[in-house]
């Protein structure tokens, strides 16, 4: 095998390695969603078990890239892909730390979830559950009308938080016996936004990476 043919299968490698964790991330998500809708407590716990495959794969990827680089000393496009995994992962993994938050608060809450907003919480962690797939795909193919998707759907989903916020402050005031319940709920909300502005980090940071290196003529060769 050449040099250029090694180089390129421990990429793909890498590569695999960030989808699978944004998929794991991705699914904690929707567990955690889940189990704050239901009050499913065993659904809770299988996300927070879920975090430490993500760490793992983490410290892996971290690893193996830091060590591709050493060996190869990449330049232009091959380097600009395994710097930019090095942000792409951080991201993902506090994505995945976000998805816990949401777990622990609704074990907290346990079947306490204000029914009124079972819908905006759905609703919410639908929209950045497709933020994080739109960004992990920008990671393996990038596209510049994608990016730009992923940033302007944070508007959308900034929108649904401060609705879902507004509603909750109203529920505390009408009950506020239950306002460490309603705190819980606003902090899933919380969340929800925190996973969407890391998705859009990684948009970001992506464009930076093959936008403008081009745009300052930085070739792939």
């Amino acid at each position: 095998m050449t040099l250029r043919g090694y180089f390129d299968d421990r990429l793909r490698d890498l590569q695999s390695q960030i989808v699978r964790m944004a998929s794991v991330s991705n699914e904690m998500i929707e567990r955690a969603i889940e189990a704050a809708t239901t009050g499913n407590v065993s659904r809770a716990q299988e996300v927070i078990h879920q975090d430490d495959h993500v760490d793992d794969l983490e410290q892996k990827v971290i690893r193996e890239t830091v060590l591709l680089v050493m060996r190869e000393m990449p330049v232009a496009r091959d380097l600009r892909v395994l710097t930019s995994t090095l942000g792409v992962i951080g991201e993902i993994e506090k994505i995945a730390d976000d998805a816990v938050k949401l777990a622990r608060r609704s074990i907290t809450l346990g079947n306490r979830f204000p029914g009124e907003l079972r819908t905006s919480l759905i609703e919410m962690g639908v929209a950045s559950r497709r933020s994080l797939a739109n960004a992990t795909k920008l990671y393996t193919e990038y596209e510049p009308e994608l990016a730009q998707t992923v940033i302007a759907d944070d508007d959308t989903i900034d929108t649904l938080y401060t609705l879902a916020c507004a509603r909750i402050v109203d529920l505390m005031r009408q009950d506020p016996d239950r306002i460490e319940d309603y705190l819980s709920t606003m902090q899933m909300f919380h969340a929800l936004e925190h996973i969407a502005d890391r998705s859009v980090a990684v948009a970001k940071r992506l464009r930076l990476h093959y936008e403008n290196f081009e745009s300052d003529g930085v070739s792939d060769s």
